[in-house]
This record gives C-alpha cells, sequence and structure tokens, in this order.
C-alpha cells in the first residue's frame, strides 16, 4: 500500500510541477520589461507551488509567528529540502544554494529561471561573490533565506552558524529575520529523522520516494519575533543561532529504524555531507 501511495503522489507532483514550469515559462519574458515585475510574479508561483506540493506530500505545515515581507533578509537552521518547500509556502522567497545543484539536470535550470543564487562553498573567494548577488537580490524587491549552518544536519541540535554571508544587511544597515523549522511524524510512524531530514549520504529521489511513502508528516516553521541587527557579523550570527535555537524541537533520531546496510560504517548521527 505503501508504495502505491508514493507512486501516485509521484505522479501528482510531477503533474503539478510541469503546470507550475509551463506557467513560469509563460510569464518569464516579463523579465525583459521589468525584473521587479518578474519577481513578484515569481514569489506567487513558488507560494502556489510549495502550497499544491505540500498537499500532495501529506506536509502540513504550521506557522508560529509572523513571517516577514519582501523584501528581506532571513536566516534558518537546515534539516532537509523540504525546509525549502515550507519556506517558499510561506514568503515565496529566494535562497542561497550549494553550487552543484545548479548542475542538476531538469532541476538546475528551473532553480536558474527561479533566481536562486548558488555558492561554491569549497572556495572562500566566492563568498564575495554571492554577497554582491544577495544585496541585488534585496535591491530588487525580493525576500531571501540563507542557511548560515552551511550544510544540513541531522536535527538533534542547531550547528553554530557561519558569518561570511552575513555582510549583506550589515552593509545595507538592514534587520535580520530568523526561523526555525523542525518536523514530527504521528506516532507509531518511523521517526522523523528517518523519514523527514536529509543529513544520510543518499540520492535525492531515494528520500523523496521514502518520504512520499507515509501518511504524511507536520513541519513547523517558528518566525522569530524580532529581528536582529548589529555591525560585527560573528556576533551577529552567534545571536541568531542563539534565538534559533531557543524555539527549536529536536528531531527523533533514524539509526534506529533504518536498515544497517542504509547507514555508512564511517557515518553516525553526528556527521552530515555539505549542503
Amino acid at each position: 500500500m505503501s508504495h502505491i501511495r508514493a507512486s501516485i503522489r509521484i505522479t501528482l507532483l510531477v503533474m503539478v510541477s510541469l503546470f507550475f514550469i509551463g506557467i513560469r515559462l509563460l510569464v518569464w519574458p516579463t523579465a525583459q520589461l521589468s525584473r521587479r515585475t518578474d519577481r513578484m510574479l515569481r514569489r506567487g508561483l513558488l507560494r502556489a507551488w510549495g502550497h499544491c506540493f505540500a498537499f500532495v506530500a501529506g506536509l502540513r505545515v504550521e506557522v508560529k509567528g509572523p513571517p516577514p515581507k519582501a523584501p528581506f533578509y532571513m536566516v534558518c537552521n537546515h534539516l532537509s529540502y523540504l525546509d525549502m518547500l515550507v519556506l517558499a509556502r510561506q514568503t515565496g522567497c529566494i535562497f542561497v544554494s550549494r553550487g552543484d545543484v545548479e548542475q542538476w539536470p531538469f532541476f538546475g535550470a528551473v532553480a536558474r529561471s527561479l533566481y536562486i543564487l548558488f555558492i561554491n562553498r569549497t572556495d572562500k573567494r566566492d563568498t564575495a561573490r554571492v554577497n554582491g548577488l544577495i544585496a541585488q537580490t534585496i535591491a530588487e524587491g525580493d525576500g531571501i533565506v540563507v542557511f548560515p549552518e552551511s550544510r544540513v544536519c541531522c536535527g538533534q541540535n542547531i550547528e553554530p552558524f557561519k558569518s561570511p554571508l552575513l555582510q549583506p544587511p550589515i552593509d545595507l544597515d538592514m534587520p535580520v529575520y530568523y526561523a526555525t523549522i523542525y518536523y514530527r511524524m504521528p506516532e507509531g510512524k518511523p521517526t522523523e529523522g528517518a523519514i523527514c531530514s536529509w543529513w544520510r549520504p543518499e540520492p535525492f529521489y531515494a528520500h523523496l520516494y521514502r518520504f512520499l511513502r507515509y501518511s504524511g508528516a507536520v513541519g513547523t516553521i517558528h518566525f522569530g519575533e524580532e529581528p536582529m541587527r548589529g555591525t560585527d557579523r560573528k556576533e551577529l550570527a552567534k545571536r541568531l543561532t542563539d534565538a534559533v535555537r531557543t524555539n527549536f524541537v529536536p528531531l527523533r533520531p533514524a539509526i534506529e529504524v533504518l536498515a544497517p546496510e542504509a547507514i555508512p560504517v564511517e557515518y553516525n548521527a553526528k556527521d552530515t555531507p555539505p549542503s
């Protein structure tokens, strides 16, 4: 039954995604007239796609606190690609993503059409380029979300935020918003550490298929009450880390529900691949 559920959901998700991609391609030429207008249309489409995707996938989203309005700069902890779905659904934001995603077949092209920013995390010199693009994104009216842990984590804690990408809001003298995301699976089902978080070294499609096999999950996004300002990015990163940790609910770990062959010997609950 679970495999039938996953197959039906995958079919529906492909249909929904192709529908919104088609609309995106139709309105994309507006960028030649006004990039700001095109970004506004993109935000609306992304939020609509997020609502449809979450509904089909069985992901119920709970929201605590008021989401910021574009343009904004926001940081958030990172547990899974589902984080981007939840955030896009609520805000229509743009993300800073790891550089290899740009080369993914099909998804890379779609991401570029949505103005997603890509960073090479192995090259520190790339930070200056991305910070310039972040400032441009904000100037053109969009909200942007950065995952300053710089990788997907297994959900036991919030790792200390890295500070280099916090320079744009300091230079622009703008507040930094923050949000905390966590997930819960229904009682009697495998833990959210096994189903929702994506910290293990496995393909995206394998993880998504496993998630879609189950009846659903609840994703909670807790927007911070007051944004923060600062002039020292390292000090600001520490305050933001503490604020996000305050609202975090750890995920129940995955180890006990995984088949032994699914976990390489060299991995444990503290190991996470780069994001």
